[in-house]
C-alpha cells in the first residue's frame, strides 16, 4: 500500500502520520517537497536522505529508500519521494526515544571518514575539537577525515557550536552567521543539509541535537576544545600574575583561531578576542621576543628587548629594533613611538665610547620626537624637530626622511592655517633640488596633494594651484613634478564637476606617470578616470580601469592609501546585484592592512549606502560611524556632505522619509560649500528642493 500525503502537511504531522501508518503495517508513505522528506526520513530511516542526493546514495544500498520510489517524471522541486518504512530496530528506538525511552545503540551508518554503510555503535563518548592554528575533529580518539564532511558548512556548524558558550546556539543565530544574505526558508534548508552531513561525519545521529530551536553539540558526550583549555588556563594565569604560569598558558595557543576561515565574518570577533588574550599572557609571562614577533607595534616588548641588547653590549641590535618599530608604527598606525621609547633610543645612540650616530639615525630620532610633539598638540616643538630633520635629510640626500619631514611640516602648517604656502614651498624645493623626485618624495607630495584637494579652498583654486605647480615643474625640468601637478589638475576638475576637461588631463597624467615610473600616480590617475566613467554610466570602462589601478596600487609603497580608494570606486562601479559581493571582497582584503583614514572616506560612505540599500543596516551604521569620526579632521570640504548623504540613504531605507529629506538637504548644502555642484544637485533631487528654489 502506497499512500501519498497531501501537499502542505507540516513536518510534525508527516512524522506522526508515518509512525501511525508504520505501526499498522503500512509498507510505505509518500511525501511532497524537501522539508517533508527530511522531516519524515529523520526519525524513520538513517541517515536522513536528502531528496537532491537520494539517487547517488542508492548505490550504497541505504536502507529505507528504493529507486522505484523516485518519480523522475517531475521537476526536482515538485518530485514526490516515497520513503519505504521497514520494521527494524531503529523504528523501535525512535518510538521509545520519542516518548521518553532509552536511546538505541545500533543504527545504520558508515564509519567515521568513510562511505561504507553498515551498523555502528552510536554512543560517542568524547568529541575533541582543535580550532587554534588549524581545524581538526576527533571522535573517541579517531580523527574525522576532511573527506567525511562532504559539505564545508557541515564543518562550520560544528566549529560554531564548539565556540559557543555551553556549545549551544539558537538555530536562527547559526543561519544568520552562515547564510546572512539568504532568505529564511533557504537558510533553513541549508542548515538542515549541513546538520545532516555533520551528523554523518561525526558518526552519531545525536551529535547535534535540536532542543526547541537551540542546537546543542553532543549533549551526551564529553566535548573538549583547545579554545576552552586555553581560555581557562590563561584566565587563571592572568589572575595570579605568575610569569611561569602565563608562559605555560601561552604554550596552549597553537596559532590564531581557524586560520583557513579568516574571511568568515563569524570568526572575526572570537579570533580577535583570543589573540588579545594570547598577547596578554605573553606580556605577563615576559615573553618579549614572542610578543614582538606577534605584535611588532608593541612598544613595551621593543623597549625590553632594546634594554637586553644594550646590557649585552649589542648597541646596533638595539638601534635596529627601534628602526623596525618606528617603521611599523608609521606604516600600520600612522603614529610615532612613545616618548619613553624615543628617550631610550637616544640613550642607545649616546652610549659612551660608541661611534657617533649617523645622519639617518639622527634624523629618525628627530622625526620620532616631531610625531610625539604633534600628537600632544605641541605644534611649535613638532615643527622645530621636523625642520631639523628636514635639514639633515637635505644635506645627506635622504629621500625617505625628507618625505617624512615634509608630511609632518605640512600637517603642522594645516593646523596653523598656512597649508597652501607650506605645500607650495615643499613641492617647489623638492623639484628644484632634484629634477626627478625619488619615489618616497613623490609619494609624500601625492599624499599632501590629496589633503589639499579636500580642503576648504575649493576646486577652482586647487586647479589654479596645480597649473602654477606645472609651470614650476617645467622651469625645474622636473618630469615627475609635472606628472604630479597634471594629476592634481585632473582631480580638481573632476571633483569640481568639469568631467570633460578632467578626463583629458587624467589620461595625460596616467601616461606621464607611467613614463616616469611613478606607480602611485599611475594607480590614482586610473582610479579617478574610473570615477569619471561611473558618472557617465560606463561601468565596463570603469571596471577595466579599476582592474589596472588595483594591480598598480598593490605594487605601490603607499598601498594602504590607494587600495581603499580603488575599492570605494569598485563598489560604485558594480551592478546593484553584485555590490555586496564586491564590498565583502573589499572587507576581506582591507582587513589585512591598516588603511589611511583620510583616504578611506570614499570607501566608507559608499560602503554605508551600499549596505543600507541591500538591507544590512547594522553594517551601514558601522560604516557611517567610522566615516563620521574621520570626517572630523575637516572643518569643511566634500566629506561632510558625503556623510550626510549616507545618513539620508539609511533613513530612507528605514522608511523615515522626513528625516531622509532633511539629511539630503544638509548634504546638498555641504557639497555646494565645497564646490561639488553635481553632488549637490544629486542630493537636492533626492531630498526635494527647497520651496524657495
Amino acid at each position: 500500500m502506497i499512500r501519498p500525503l497531501p501537499l502542505g502537511d507540516g513536518i510534525d504531522l508527516v512524522c506522526d502520520e508515518a509512525v501511525r501508518l508504520a505501526m499498522h503495517g503500512v509498507c510505505g508513505v509518500g511525501v511532497r517537497g524537501f522539508d517533508q522528506a527530511e522531516g519524515l526520513a529523520g526519525p524513520l530511516v538513517h541517515p536522513v536522505i536528502e531528496v537532491a542526493h537520494a539517487e547517488p546514495l542508492l548505490d550504497a544500498k541505504v536502507r529505507g529508500v528504493r529507486p522505484r520510489y523516485v518519480d523522475r517524471g517531475r521537476s526536482l522541486g515538485q518530485v514526490v519521494v516515497y520513503i519505504h518504512i521497514e520494521r527494524h530496530l531503529l523504528f523501535t528506538s525512535f518510538r521509545t526515544r520519542s516518548y521518553g525511552g532509552e536511546r538505541s545503540r545500533t543504527v545504520p551508518h558508515g564509519p567515521v571518514g568513510g562511505a561504507e554503510v553498515g551498523l555502528y555503535d552510536a554512543d560517542v563518548n568524547e568529541l575533541a575539537i582543535e580550532l587554534l592554528g588549524r581545524s581538526a575533529v576527533t571522535v573517541d580518539d579517531q580523527p574525522v577525515s576532511s573527506d567525511a564532511w562532504r559539505s564545508r558548512r557541515a564543518a562550520d556548524v560544528v566549529k560554531l557550536l564548539a565556540l559557543a558558550p555551553g556549545h549551544r546556539m539558537h538555530r536562527l543565530q547559526v543561519m544568520d552567521a552562515l547564510w546572512p544574505e539568504s532568505e529564511p526558508e533557504a537558510s533553513g534548508t541549508n542548515l538542515r543539509k549541513a546538520l545532516h552531513f555533520a551528523r554523518l561525519a561525526l558518526a552519531d545521529e545525536r551529535a547535534i541535537v535540536n532542543e526547541h530551536g537551540v542546537l546543542v553539540l553532543a549533549p551526551e558526550a564529553r566535548v573538549d576544545t583547545d579554545v576552552e583549555r586555553f581560555e581557562a588556563a590563561s584566565g587563571r594565569a592572568l589572575e595570579t600574575g605568575d610569569a611561569a604560569t602565563n608562559r605555560d598558558a601561552a604554550d596552549l595557543y597553537r596559532g590564531d583561531l581557524l586560520p583557513d576561515d579568516i574571511y568568515e565574518s563569524w570568526t572575526v570577533e572570537p579570533r580577535a578576542r583570543l589573540r588579545r588574550r594570547y598577547l596578554d599572557v605573553l606580556r605577563a609571562g615576559a615573553l618579549w621576543a614572542r610578543l614582538s614577533e606577534e605584535d611588532p607595534t608593541d612598544e613595551q616588548a621593543t623597549r625590553e628587548l632594546m634594554m637586553i641588547d644594550l646590557d649585552a653590549g649589542e648597541r646596533r641590535a638595539a638601534i635596529r629594533r627601534f628602526e623596525r618599530l618606528r617603521e611599523v608604527l608609521r606604516d600600520q598606525l600612522g603614529v610615532g613611538p612613545d616618548p619613553e621609547t624615543v628617550a631610550l633610543y637616544e640613550r642607545v645612540l649616546a652610549v659612551e665610547g660608541a661611534e657617533p650616530p649617523s645622519d639617518t639615525e639622527r634624523a629618525h630620532a628627530l622625526l620620532a620626537w616631531a610625531l610625539v610633539h604633534m600628537n600632544r598638540g605641541e605644534m611649535a616643538e613638532a615643527e622645530r624637530a621636523a625642520t631639523e630633520a628636514r635639514a639633515i635629510a637635505l644635506d645627506a640626500g635622504l629621500g625617505r626622511e625628507l618625505g617624512e619631514a615634509a608630511v609632518i611640516l605640512a600637517k603642522v602648517a594645516m593646523g596653523q592655517g598656512r597649508w597652501r604656502e607650506q605645500f607650495a614651498e615643499e613641492l617647489t624645493e623638492s623639484m628644484r633640488m632634484r629634477a626627478n623626485m625619488e619615489p618616497i618624495v613623490y609619494d609624500a607630495h601625492l599624499c599632501l596633494a590629496e589633503y589639499y584637494l579636500t580642503g576648504p579652498e575649493g576646486y577652482d583654486i586647487a586647479a589654479d594651484f596645480a597649473r602654477e605647480m606645472m609651470r614650476i615643474a617645467d622651469q625645474a625640468n622636473s618630469a615627475t613634478g609635472a606628472a604630479l601637478a597634471l594629476l592634481m589638475l585632473g582631480e580638481a576638475e573632476l571633483l569640481g564637476g568639469h568631467v570633460d576637461e578632467a578626463e583629458g588631463h587624467l589620461r595625460s597624467a596616467a601616461k606621464a606617470n607611467d613614463r616616469q615610473g611613478c606607480i602611485s600616480g599611475s594607480a590614482l590617475a586610473r582610479q579617478r578616470l574610473a570615477e569619471a566613467a561611473v558618472r557617465r554610466g560606463r561601468r565596463y570602462d570603469a571596471n577595466r580601469l579599476l582592474g589596472r589601478a588595483r594591480a598598480l596600487a598593490n605594487r605601490s609603497d603607499i598601498v594602504s592609501h590607494l587600495l581603499v580608494r580603488v575599492f570605494g570606486t569598485m563598489i560604485e562601479a558594480s551592478a546593484p546585484e553584485r555590490s555586496m559581493s564586491v564590498l565583502r571582497d573589499a572587507e576581506r582584503t582591507l582587513s589585512q592592512m591598516r588603511s589611511c583614514e583620510p583616504c578611506s572616506m570614499g570607501y566608507l560612505t559608499t560602503a554605508a549606502t551600499t549596505s543600507a540599500r541591500n538591507g544590512d543596516m547594522h553594517r551601514a551604521r558601522a560604516f557611517i560611524a567610522e566615516a563620521e569620526r574621520i570626517s572630523g579632521m575637516w572643518q569643511a570640504g566634500p566629506w561632510i556632505g558625503a556623510v550626510w548623504e549616507a545618513r539620508g540613504v539609511l533613513r530612507q531605507v528605514e522608511g523615515d522619509e522626513a528625516q531622509a529629506r532633511a539629511m539630503f538637504r544638509e548634504a546638498a548644502e555641504a557639497f555646494a560649500r565645497a564646490g561639488n555642484p553635481s553632488d549637490a544637485e544629486r542630493c537636492l533631487a533626492a531630498g526635494g528642493r527647497d520651496r524657495s528654489s
